[in-house]
């Protein structure tokens, strides 16, 4: 009896749950901007991220998007699907802090670029990088490689990877991310 009733909820949430979702991968600009927090620059940035490789697989790799931010993330992952598929509902023991923490995790195209750099031994030197070099790291993307080299050029070359935090938009996680597969030298 009880299968019964959580079959019957969790059927109920997926039928609820999309009735209500924007699917990342057919919406317009005009779409995402309605979604809170999604301005006009985000919204062109989520079509960028869409084009470049190949569509969302998952709601969750907006995550990926630059400019998309934890808080953001956690606003409007229950609004948005990909061809059907919606993020997984928050496990209602957890408190909203919590939720907003465990729906946001490192990209999983980030985590594995990470680990393809670490394999191969190659770390891109930040103070002489191309822009499609800086994007071979691990939670770069086109939006941050050129924050990074607007930066180097404005305040001179990065005396160490950590000091990529300086560069608007790349903070702790990305510096975490991107630390073993990065040299300034």
């Amino acid at each position: 009896m009880i299968r019964f009733f959580s079959l019957l909820v969790a059927l109920l949430w997926s039928f609820a749950a999309l009735a209500g979702t924007l699917d990342l991968n057919t919406a317009t600009q005009a779409d995402l901007e309605a979604l809170p927090g999604i301005g006009p620059a985000k919204a062109a940035a989520i079509i960028a991220w869409r084009t470049e490789n190949g569509g969302f697989k998952t709601p969750e790799d907006l995550d990926a998007v630059p400019g998309i931010g934890p808080a953001i993330l956690a606003r409007v992952l229950p609004l948005v699907s990909v061809g059907g598929v919606v993020a997984p509902p928050v496990d209602a023991e957890d408190p909203p802090e919590a939720a907003a923490t465990t729906a946001v995790k490192t990209p999983r195209n980030a985590e594995k670029k990470a680990q393809a750099l670490a394999a191969s031994g190659t770390r891109i030197n930040v103070n002489t990088a191309s822009a499609d070099d800086l994007k071979k790291l691990p939670g770069i993307g086109p939006a941050k490689a050129a924050a990074i080299i607007e930066d180097r050029l404005k305040n001179g070359p990065f005396a160490s990877c950590d000091d990529l935090d300086r560069v608007s938009g790349i903070g702790p996680t990305t510096v975490d991310l991107l630390r073993d597969a990065c040299t300034v030298e």
